[in-house]
């Protein structure tokens, strides 16, 4: 049975961020919310000083706290492995926000990524366009809507419902991968079947001391981050 994971690799990992612009852009986020985002920290004392820096999103937990408390199994696994979010079922109670020990769950403002753009002033007055004026240049909603995203039930557009990290399901369920992962220019997002024993996720966990975010919560995630080797002394 195939059951997707994402591996994070740490080594390779260049702190550009661009996995959290193509996320805002393949899902049309709005302004406020962020579905892949990281974490900056910079410990010890001038010269002895160390930075990281650690991508976190949805981790699509074998027994995610979210859909625990979800009254409508609005929040549920599908059939590979994948927190996912059944907008239909979403009655915008809330209850998921809270419960996520990651914090990797948002409830939907009122914008949109068309409406940011649509408020946006011009520069330099009677010199640059305005969102307004670029979108009324087109012809239509800009930024363009993919119509893929129908088939995803990511819910911008009704405030206050479960707005979260779905793994791209609509580009996964056609063969394809996440939009983060195709887009990182080092190569440090790996993507694909945890249950593959020829391939790149069990053999990178075979490899390396794979670790999770806040194993005491308990919900199991299969989104893993390498760093160090497995020892063999």
């Amino acid at each position: 049975m195939t059951r997707y994971a994402m591996i994070l690799n740490l080594h390779d990992c260049v702190g550009c961020g661009m996995c959290d612009i193509v996320c805002k852009i393949e899902n049309e986020v709005p302004q406020g919310v962020f579905l892949s985002h990281h974490v900056a920290e910079m410990t010890g004392t001038f010269p002895k000083v160390k930075y990281s820096y650690r991508p976190i999103m949805c981790n699509h937990c074998d027994d995610p706290a979210c859909a625990r408390v979800c009254p409508t199994a609005a929040l549920h696994k599908d059939e590979y492995g994948l927190t996912v979010v059944d907008s239909d079922k979403c009655i915008a109670c809330g209850a998921c926000e809270p419960a996520c020990p990651y914090g990797a769950i948002t409830r939907a403002p009122a914008n949109t990524a068309a409406s940011d753009l649509g408020d946006v002033e011009a520069l330099i007055d009677d010199c640059t366009a305005s969102g307004k004026e670029v979108q009324e240049a087109v012809k239509k909603d800009y930024p363009m809507h993919d119509p893929a995203l129908d088939e995803y039930d990511l819910p911008l557009v009704t405030p206050g419902a479960a707005l979260k990290c779905q793994m791209c399901k609509h580009l996964v369920y056609h063969g394809d991968v996440p939009r983060c992962v195709e887009a990182c220019p080092a190569g440090a997002r790996i993507f694909g079947d945890e249950e593959d024993i020829y391939g790149e996720i069990h053999q990178l966990k075979e490899m390396y001391d794979a670790s999770v975010l806040k194993p005491e919560a308990g919900t199991n995630p299969h989104v893993y981050y390498i760093r160090e080797f497995h020892k063999t002394w």
